[in-house]
């Protein structure tokens, strides 16, 4: 909720998975999927 919204949804889970090192970080990164990623198309979604 640091991105300043009032609830948890999906995209929250996905960076959570991506936050920290682990064999699920490390599959979506072999997808290209990682933490900056997800919080560019965030970040894009928003505008």
């Amino acid at each position: 909720l640091g991105r300043r919204e009032k609830a948890i949804g999906d995209e929250h889970l996905l960076l959570a998975l991506t936050a920290r090192p682990g064999v699920v970080s490390e599959t979506l990164a072999d997808h290209g999927v990682t933490y900056t990623t997800v919080e560019h198309a965030l970040d894009r979604a928003r505008d």
